[in-house]
């Protein structure tokens, strides 16, 4: 498996942070009448559009992975004129994703269906055995991040039954977001990956700075929580016990998965379910059959991601991996892209005419920490002395980041952080020994004596990955 560069351009809005603002001031009536043409509007029919810009006929829409249709919204005409319930069935989708809010767009294209408030019926597409979900999001906006997580697991969990269609009104910005996310949830590649890839396949999508930090956010809570074993090494990892295990799995895992395990943790359910089938000479049940489907339909996503990535140089081709390792991108730690974070804020501090107390909470924490993590932090330097080492870009923080960073202080909570990590370590030492000691000799006996087709390929970066 080729191995990848994990070093991506941080991706820009489509707006400008002055068009951002006029569209929230301008009020939805005039918006559709101006920005998107009113009754006109382009994003309501085939008519501005080419028949390689219509996956589904009459409607703007793009494959953006084998399973995954982005889409403008449809309307009860365009569904009737383009059989479009015919095109679904053709095309197997099984399911539909709403991101609008009802009422929204209500002077773009043909007037709202009165039950729905949208410009379709949904029960048109349950009718004909297709599932619908609404997971309303407001134009131009984002979600929370609750309402995101729910939303990505139905997408996976919809991926699983069928092929699925998403749609906002012109299905860039808010059906992007949902989609970068899911390719972050299921690939664990970088959200500079999955932002990237997702304008490649759908031009012009995730359009403004709050959905391109969603993306990030959504990353950066994942990978607090995909951490599996106690590791000192990891920023994560410290503080764990079984619940903190339980708690990551269940934010990680969804649908029958979700209730089976909800006790139990994932790597030690099947590692038993596999050692039981093979001292009692019986054939692998289903729950292995089903995650060894998963994987290797994973393994074949996440080879088209990268090799389009490659395609359009996102990422440089480097080597061939050791055959059989998992497609991760690097470590857990590195998924959040502080450093992107910082540059945003950066730049939205430089448009700004003037600072607020606001802006100064949002910056400091990035500040504050990437001066921690340098490696001169845990001597007696002054902040400024750091900053001048690390030759680090120069901010109106840095006499807020000197007092908080002085030698005194920085004594005091070395010492405090040293007394939390002893207390941490001894708490976790029992679990940690179990799990490790159990998992991996366990593994390791598997891989010498039972190399067969029907056992699992153990990725090189199992301890940190694996199994969810």
């Amino acid at each position: 498996m080729p191995s990848f560069s994990p070093h991506v351009p941080v991706p820009r809005p489509s707006y400008s942070q002055a068009r951002e603002n006029l569209v929230r001031a301008i009020p939805p009536k005039l918006l559709c009448l101006l920005a998107c043409g009113g009754k006109d509007c382009r994003y309501e029919g085939p008519e501005c559009w080419k028949s390689n810009q219509q996956v589904i006929r009459g409607l703007f829409s793009s494959w953006v992975t084998d399973d995954i249709i982005a889409m403008a919204r449809p309307s009860n005409q365009l569904i009737k004129k383009y059989n479009i319930i015919e095109q679904f069935q053709r095309l197997k989708i099984r399911s539909i994703i709403n991101m609008q809010l009802p009422g929204e767009h209500a002077h773009c294209g043909p007037p709202l269906d009165l039950d729905s408030g949208f410009t379709y019926s949904p029960q048109t597409f349950m009718d004909n055995k297709i599932y619908f979900y609404n997971f309303g999001m407001p134009d131009f906006g984002v979600s929370s991040l609750v309402g995101i997580i729910d939303g990505v697991k139905v997408l996976a969990f919809a991926v699983k039954e069928g092929r699925v269609a998403v749609h906002c009104h012109a299905g860039l910005g808010r059906t992007g977001v949902l989609i970068a996310c899911y390719l972050v949830y299921t690939l664990r590649i970088s959200p500079s990956e999955a932002v990237h890839y997702v304008r490649i396949k759908r031009p012009r999508s995730i359009q403004t700075r709050s959905q391109i930090n969603q993306v990030f956010d959504f990353a950066r809570l994942l990978g607090t929580q995909l951490t599996q074993y106690p590791d000192l090494s990891l920023r994560h990892g410290a503080p764990f016990t079984l619940q903190h295990y339980l708690n990551r799995q269940a934010l990680l895992l969804h649908g029958q998965e979700a209730r089976r395990l909800r006790h139990t943790p994932k790597v030690v359910y099947l590692l038993c379910v596999r050692l039981s089938c093979l001292a009692l000479g019986l054939a692998s049940p289903p729950e292995v059959h089903a995650e060894l489907e998963k994987r290797s339909a994973l393994r074949v996503l996440s080879r088209a991601v990268r090799e389009t990535l490659v395609s359009k140089q996102y990422l440089p081709l480097l080597s061939e991996g050791r055959k059989g390792s998992w497609a991760g991108s690097g470590s857990v730690s590195s998924w959040d892209e502080p450093l992107g974070f910082l540059e945003r804020k950066r730049e939205v501090l430089l448009d700004k005419r003037s600072y607020s107390e606001s802006d100064v909470t949002k910056i400091i924490v990035y500040e504050v920490k990437r001066i921690r993590n340098c490696k001169y932090f845990n001597s007696f330097e002054p902040a400024a002395e750091v900053i001048l080492t690390q030759k680090l870009p120069v901010s109106p923080l840095d006499s807020v980041i000197h007092n908080t960073l002085h030698p005194s202080l920085q004594t005091q909570m070395n010492k405090g952080r040293k007394l939390a990590l002893d207390k941490r370590k001894n708490k976790s030492q029992l679990l940690r020994s179990c799990l490790i000691i159990f998992a991996c000799h366990a593994v390791h006996t598997l891989i010498l004596n039972y190399q067969t087709d029907v056992f699992f390929k153990i990725p090189t970066n199992y301890i940190y990955f694996g199994w969810i």
